[in-house]
């Protein structure tokens, strides 16, 4: 059995800490399917496929009576190992689908994906192969340039130099690994990645439209909700979690950027 590589026909796996090192790649066929990712509703339609990149992010999944569905998981280890070479284009795409995991294909684009799902499926299956790995790598890397294909169509070209495909990538791995726990200002990061903050946020301006301080705020504001639902969690014990000085600080905090305290959000 691959581990790599999980091939499912519903999104029951989504969401759940069963697959959270894992990317998620789905095809609709039939129906729709209403996502609330990193805080906001998408609607999942035929023919449009959708990558989720952070799994903690999907708070619900409400499929139609009539859903059906192609879903392909891959460890982000062998996600990695299967990343076409000196390409930087999917740092672009990373960040874009932080804000929007879904996209709509246009005819030819979803015979394609069609296409590449099923290759990817026959080659998973097709273990006698002497060259099995090889060959699933080769197809999965087909599938991620299709992808980036059909990003660029929808959101324009733009190639990512090295140098700042590089940082850009470093910045968002910190996030993901929860570094906006204790750090929360600008400056840490570039540090840490031996530039000027203005240049980081430079960079984060002109690929994704956002400043770095707005990620690094989406990502804390996303990770105070989910603290906020576990009731078991007092105030005092989610501010002290986020290294916030004092609970005063993270009353304020919330409330300038949620509109709310956190009691309020908890009501």
């Amino acid at each position: 059995m691959n581990e790599d590589v999980i091939i499912k026909e519903d999104l029951d796996l989504l969401g759940t800490e069963a697959i959270n090192r894992y990317i998620s790649h789905v095809y609709c066929y039939e129906g729709t399917c209403e996502i609330c990712f990193n805080d906001s509703h998408f609607l999942l339609e035929k023919g449009d496929c959708m990558i989720i990149i952070s799994n903690k992010l999907v708070e619900s999944i409400t499929p139609s009576s009539d859903f059906r569905c192609k879903a392909i998981y891959i460890s982000t280890p062998f996600l990695e190992i299967c990343s076409p070479d000196n390409n930087n284009y999917y740092v672009k795409g990373t960040m874009s689908l932080f804000l929007n995991p879904v996209m709509k294909l246009t005819q030819e684009e979803q015979e394609m994906c069609k296409s590449d799902f099923k290759e990817v499926e026959k080659r998973l299956l097709n273990t006698t192969h002497h060259f099995h790995q090889e060959v699933l790598m080769s197809t999965i890397q087909t599938l991620f340039l299709d992808f980036y294909e059909f990003h660029a169509r929808i959101y324009g070209y733009e190639d990512v130099p090295l140098q700042g495909a590089i940082i850009l990538s470093r910045f968002f791995s910190m996030l993901e690994g929860g570094a906006f726990r204790t750090h929360r200002e600008v400056a840490y990061y570039a540090s840490v990645l031996c530039i000027v903050p203005k240049y980081l946020s430079e960079l984060c301006c002109k690929f994704s439209g956002f400043t770095a301080n707005a990620w690094i705020k989406r990502f804390t504001i996303q990770e105070i909700k989910r603290l906020l639902k576990d009731k078991s969690l007092t105030i005092v014990q989610i501010a002290d979690q986020l290294n916030f000085t004092s609970p005063s600080y993270f009353n304020r905090y919330v409330h300038k950027n949620l509109g709310m305290s956190p009691m309020d959000f908890r009501r």
